[in-house]
């Protein structure tokens, strides 16, 4: 069930804020507007990830977007696509669902050519929070991928 004129850079930031954002912050409401596939373990294995987690796939023309859940972190991937209007859009949405959120870094990748790492931290104000970490690439990159990691952290006190 595609949804008419969603790019997978909408979709991406809609997993990340609707989804494991709020997962953290404890008020997941609502469902994505397209349905998933569970991704098996051989699948999971296939794509280099750890056993023991959850991956679904949501399919998206002409490719699709992953978001896997492992212990305290879920990722949310795509390639291809929109993958350099990614970071605008994710932090446009994280900024209005979440407004304290507050950016920690932002620098070239020490591995690869025309990747960029930024970092934020998610604040919910009830002593959870979240630390966020997107790659993007520029449109020269080579690796023409979109990644976020988000990890769920709690306040002592």
């Amino acid at each position: 069930m595609a949804v008419a004129g969603m790019t997978h850079s909408q979709l991406a930031a809609k997993l990340v804020v609707e989804g494991a954002l709020a997962n953290i912050a404890g008020n997941v409401q609502g469902k994505m507007p397209i349905e998933s596939i569970v991704l098996s373990e051989l699948e999971r294995a296939d794509i280099k990830l750890a056993q023991g987690g959850t991956t679904l796939f949501f399919p998206l023309p002409p490719t699709g977007v992953f978001f896997d859940m492992h212990g305290p972190q879920a990722s949310v991937w795509f390639t291809d696509a929109d993958f350099t209007r990614g970071l605008d859009v994710l932090e446009a949405a994280m900024k209005k669902a979440f407004p304290k959120t507050k950016q920690l870094t932002d620098g070239a990748s020490p591995t690869e050519k025309n990747i960029r790492l930024r970092s934020y931290e998610v604040d919910f104000g009830n002593r959870r929070l979240a630390h966020v970490e997107v790659e993007h690439a520029a449109s020269s990159a080579q690796a023409k991928r979109f990644v976020v990691r988000v990890t769920a952290q709690a306040r002592k006190g």
